[in-house]
């Protein structure tokens, strides 16, 4: 005898009434039976994915800072630093929190700290097992996650450089978007599952607004929150009064991936060439397409919910490709990121903290540089995510559902530090640790979370782990049992 008898008889009522419904109304039979099932199934928890998106050697802080308003935190602009490397994030500020403050804790001030910024370890070696915070979290979830690289590592195999995610090991990341793209979604002949609820807001989308309006009055044997119908019922009515059209989505079928077929088709007879010279997946002058096909590929394995953990790993740490292509020419490690930082005209060693102590256009090239990173990663990802309905989740958008942490190795790419600090004269400087996204509720968004900073030499004993950053993301994502080395505990501040 079920608990609620009455609500039990409710529904099976209801289950009858809208099949016949969805029938009287011109509805086939397997659609009328989907509308059927829907309206009494409850409402299931909204999908999260997480996606890490590294790139290499940090950035310039008089290009970086957000702009706060008076100690407003959570009043800020992303493109009112000078060349404005958060720039492309603007428009999607509510969504984004830049935290100042943190410390990768131990090992030298170099890109070879490379190894150990994702584990919360304080090794500097490269043959301990640690395992990094996608794969903890993926581990305690039971989920694989995707690893990506575009020229993550030299052609001759994976160095210190290139030793960014681990499990237990070192993982090598799959650097052929094409080989991503089909594992995930099947050949050009094969299509992925069928998702019931994007074939179901399909076929509503069919119907008119009076038979929509039919349906909604056809739900009145339960209430809103009991049924799920409902949710998507009020989606596509706003589709349908919409003055534009929203971006569809692709889980219903194989998705769309022009770029990764540009290069599937560029890269067509490759064969590994153990030193680099020949091979496509290393080559310099592919690395701007085999990112941005790893983004879109990126995009649609979150909107599809195929991979929901990914972490990208664009060129290694001491890469230097030239970065003519985005306009700042040199290569991007030891000219653009080694250019040296100039005090600004009457700054001092005791000016008034602020990135204006610091000359702008000293390192606009290298600033160029990194907001070409963010610019792929707002273009690819961001803006896809953010104008996509959520097939997990109607009533959503992807973006609402997602979490995207950006980071690098280092702070300040000069300075080469793995603490937040202040750097003369009179500059704050902090890792550059952003995230995206609300995390289906569970991430308080669009603030800068500040903590304190120091001189070098004291830094971190004021600054806090980044592990505490990841186990404040690995809470939002479900994973509330796992433990980071060195953490001292979540950002309350942060989670919902």
């Amino acid at each position: 005898m079920p608990g609620r008898p009455l609500l039990s008889r409710a529904a099976k009522s209801l289950h009858r009434r809208m099949f016949l419904k969805a029938i009287a109304l011109g509805a086939s039979a397997p659609v009328a039976m989907r509308l059927a099932r829907v309206a009494t199934a409850a409402n299931t928890p909204a999908p999260k994915r997480l996606f890490l998106f590294f790139t290499p050697h940090g950035v310039a802080p008089e290009h970086y800072a957000p702009r706060i308003v008076g100690s407003d935190l959570t009043n800020f602009a992303l493109d009112q630093t000078n060349v404005s490397i958060l720039g492309p994030l603007q428009p999607y500020q509510p969504y984004v929190n830049v935290y100042q403050g943190f410390q990768y804790p131990g090992a030298a001030a170099t890109h070879t700290g490379i190894v150990n910024c994702l584990s919360g370890t304080t090794l500097t070696d490269t043959t301990t097992a640690r395992t990094s915070m996608e794969h903890v979290i993926a581990k305690a979830l039971g989920i694989s996650p995707l690893i990506l690289g575009a020229c993550s590592h030299q052609p001759y195999g994976l160095d210190s450089n290139g030793m960014l995610f681990w499990d237990g090991t070192p993982v090598d990341p799959q650097k052929s978007p094409v080989a991503a793209a089909d594992a995930l979604f099947g050949g050009s002949t094969t299509p992925p599952p069928a998702n019931d609820d994007v074939q179901l807001r399909q076929d509503l989308l069919a119907f008119t607004a009076s038979e929509i309006q039919t349906l909604q009055n056809s739900l009145t044997g339960l209430t809103r929150e009991q049924s799920k119908l409902q949710t998507h019922l009020m989606a596509v009515q706003a589709m349908q009064g919409g003055s534009t059209t929203p971006t569809p989505s692709s889980c219903s079928t194989k998705p769309t991936l022009p770029t990764v077929e540009m290069v599937r088709s560029a890269s067509a007879g490759n064969v590994p060439d153990p030193s680099g010279g020949n091979d496509y997946f290393y080559q310099e002058a592919n690395f701007p397409l085999l990112l941005q096909a790893q983004l879109e590929l990126v995009a649609q394995a979150i909107i599809c919910n195929a991979a929901p953990i990914i972490g990208l790993m664009p060129m290694f740490a001491t890469c230097d490709f030239d970065f003519g292509f985005a306009g700042a020419p040199g290569s991007h490690h030891s000219t653009l990121s080694h250019s040296g930082y100039q005090a600004a005209p009457g700054a001092q060693y005791n000016s008034p903290i602020t990135v204006d102590n610091l000359l702008a256009s000293a390192r606009a090239p290298f600033a160029t540089a990194q907001k070409w990173f963010a610019t792929q990663l707002v273009n690819k990802v961001v803006s896809v995510l953010a104008t996509t309905d959520d097939p997990g989740a109607p009533g959503t958008k992807v973006l609402d559902n997602t979490l995207i942490l950006w980071m690098s190795e280092i702070g300040d790419g000069n300075d080469h530090n793995r603490v937040s600090e202040i750097l003369y004269p009179q500059v704050p400087d902090s890792l550059p640790l952003v995230t995206i996204g609300k995390c289906a509720g569970a991430i308080k968004s669009g603030q800068v979370v500040q903590y304190p900073i120091a001189a070098n030499a004291t830094a971190s004993t004021v600054n806090r782990p980044a592990s505490d950053l990841y186990l404040t993301i690995a809470k939002a994502m479900g994973a509330g049992s796992v433990s980071f080395p060195a953490q001292t505990g979540p950002l309350t501040e942060v989670l919902s």
